[in-house]
């Protein structure tokens, strides 16, 4: 049976809820390495060695700092090669989604730069974590004013908090830029943030506060919490043999369970390992969390693949290697192949570019792991009768009448019917002409299922979420049978 599955529209209003920094610490420290007490040894990081003249970020100096809050001493090996020189594969193109970190930049009057520094704290300041290198590259590569403003930043979104005072009131743009995205890209694990934030500057330039800004897992932390590690144990669970034994099973059965689907969250690994749709961020996230788990050095990868696009570096027996998991995923039969697996820099020198803090990365030239999978063939199964035919209308309940040949109907139904059905969790079934599925796949890749439907049943209910997701399964006389998932709170 063939399904085609459309995007889910999501609307909430969501509250914030700071109670839970102690579990998620709790959580981390039983799974794989996370942040260690101030007891923990630190490691010193010694992987890189030369730096190329175009890493792709600002090269100026002020007063001896590099203006993006790098480490002095962190030199690399990486050298990224020209935008101009990718193709990608036609099958492939698009296949991206990655959304880059985002600041609204703000300057206020020193009376209200006061005010904010009377009313407002600092929130805690992580002085007591340590974050080993191994794990989290991107910690390690900041100087010692950008790891204070990371801990800091890692410490406030634990606890949910919207708004922070500084502690350093003398850092720049980039240098804040630097460490947001060191802690974004670190931690898979706090799924519950957004990938905009704001900071707000005295008139001399002093920096004053940093707003964070959460998606809607957040509105019911406890319950997203809860689904995001049970979906995470039972795969880590299921993970056996050698590490690369380990890292081939992810690999493969992410591949089974996702599928690319643009959505709300698909910049989580919330997205991917709760929801089973997302985007490449979402592919890298999740599998940089899972191997991490299972005591795997495994990293998110910013770049550049025709347009931004996110994918992974593991380290394996002591050598580096890419993983594109989005890429391999087929969607199809057989689900995932090896054509993006355990590549080195040179095997993914036409096709992907790292950028920003990823180029700081280690470069992967491993050769012991490298394609050493064949890409499985696809399942063939004899029907003496030919292929089965698509079920009827009928087999479902329905009739030719109850066939919607125009969007405008679709809407009008689909928003009665979730007002009829009113708060809880619901399925509903409609049927939909073949003439309308490509209008009605835009509806939910688009805000149109937002706008027509969803805000007026928060408008008519007085709810703060509507959720409706739904799939779509080809019917006899081309039309499709469309499965709603309706959850109103």
């Amino acid at each position: 049976m063939l399904f085609l599955a459309l995007l889910t529209g999501v609307i909430s209003l969501y509250a914030l809820n700071p109670d839970f920094a102690e579990y998620l610490d709790n959580r981390l420290r039983s799974g794989a390495p996370a942040s260690a007490a101030e007891d923990t040894e630190p490691v010193p990081l010694s992987l890189y060695e030369t730096v190329p003249p175009d890493t792709g970020l600002s090269t100026e100096s002020v007063e001896g700092d590099d203006p993006n809050g790098i480490s002095e001493s962190l030199p690399l090996d990486y050298i990224a090669p020209s935008d101009t020189g990718t193709s990608i594969p036609d099958n492939l193109s698009g296949k991206t989604g990655y959304e880059k970190i985002t600041v609204k930049e703000e300057t206020v009057s020193d009376e209200e730069a006061d005010r904010i520094e009377e009313e407002l704290s600092t929130g805690p300041t992580g002085d007591d974590l340590f974050f080993d290198p191994e794990y989290y590259p991107y910690y390690a590569m900041l100087d010692d004013r950008g790891k204070a403003l990371y801990r800091q930043i890692y410490a406030n979104i634990n606890e949910l908090n919207p708004a922070f005072k500084s502690i350093d009131r003398l850092m720049t743009g980039k240098r804040i830029d630097s460490a947001f995205e060191a802690v974004f890209n670190d931690h898979p694990e706090l799924y519950f943030i957004d990938t905009e934030y704001r900071t707000v500057y005295r008139r001399n330039g002093d920096f004053i506060e940093l707003d964070l800004f959460y998606n809607d897992t957040a509105e019911n932390i406890d319950h997203s919490r809860s689904e995001f590690y049970l979906a995470a144990d039972a795969i880590v669970a299921e993970a056996s043999g050698s590490d690369y034994e380990k890292e081939r099973f992810v690999h493969n059965r992410l591949s089974e369970l996702f599928e690319y689907q643009r959505n709300p969250l698909d910049q989580s690994a919330y997205s991917g390992l709760v929801m089973n749709k997302t985007v490449c961020a979402g592919y890298a996230r999740s599998f940089s969390y899972i191997m991490t788990r299972l005591g795997i050095p495994c990293y998110l990868c910013t770049g550049y693949a025709g347009e931004a696009h996110g994918w992974n570096i593991i380290k394996l027996d002591g050598d580096y290697y890419n993983v594109d998991v989005t890429w391999d995923d087929t969607g199809e039969d057989p689900p995932y192949t090896y054509d993006w697996f355990n590549k080195t820099d040179s095997d993914y020198g036409g096709t992907h570019i790292r950028k920003n803090l990823s180029v700081y990365l280690p470069p992967c030239n491993g050769t012991k792991y490298r394609a050493l999978e064949i890409n499985p063939e696809p399942e063939i199964t004899e029907d003496p009768a030919g292929s089965d035919p698509l079920p009827a209308l009928e087999d479902y309940g329905f009739s030719e009448k109850d066939v919607i040949r125009d969007m405008g109907v679709y809407y009008d139904e689909l928003y009665e019917s979730m007002k009829q059905l009113g708060r809880g969790h619901h399925t509903l079934s409609m049927v939909i002409g073949e003439e309308i599925l490509e209008e009605c796949t835009k509806a939910y890749d688009s805000s149109d299922i937002k706008d027509r439907v969803l805000r007026r049943i928060l408008e008519e209910t007085g709810s703060t979420t509507a959720n409706v997701s739904c799939t779509a399964t080809p019917l006899s006389g081309c039309c499709y049978l469309i499965s709603h998932d309706i959850t109103i709170s």
